[in-house]
C-alpha cells in the first residue's frame, strides 16, 4: 500500500513539473509571470517526491519518476498537443509499465 501512496506522490510530482515546463516554455523568458509561475510548480513538485523518499528506497525513486514522466508524457502529449501515437511510443508505454513492475517487486524484496 506504501507503494502505491508513492506511485501517487510521483504522479502528482510529474504532473506539476510537466505543467511547470508548459508555462516554462510559454513565457519565452519574457513572460515573468509564467516564468514564476513555472518556478513555484517545480518547488511545489518536490513535496511529494520527499514523502516519496520516506516510503521509497532512494534507488527506486529516479526509475519511478522516468517511468511516470513516460506514461503522463505520452499521455498529455496527445492529449494537449494532438502528437500522434505510434508503435514505438506504445513500446516505451509498454517499457514504463514493466519497470513501474519490477519497480514494485524491487521494493518488497
Amino acid at each position: 500500500m506504501k507503494f502505491f501512496f508513492a506511485i501517487i506522490a510521483f504522479a502528482i510530482a510529474v504532473a506539476l513539473s510537466t505543467i511547470a515546463d508548459v508555462y516554462l516554455k510559454k513565457s519565452q523568458l519574457s513572460n515573468y509571470k509564467f516564468i514564476v509561475l513555472g518556478i513555484v510548480l517545480y518547488a511545489a513538485g518536490a513535496l511529494p517526491v520527499a514523502f516519496a523518499f520516506k516510503v521509497v528506497d532512494f534507488s527506486l525513486v529516479f526509475f519511478i519518476w522516468q517511468a511516470i514522466a513516460i506514461i503522463l508524457g505520452l499521455g498529455l502529449g496527445m492529449a494537449l498537443f494532438h502528437e500522434q501515437f505510434s508503435l514505438l511510443k506504445f513500446a516505451a508505454f509498454i517499457a514504463a509499465l514493466v519497470a513501474l513492475f519490477l519497480s514494485y517487486l524491487a521494493s518488497k524484496g
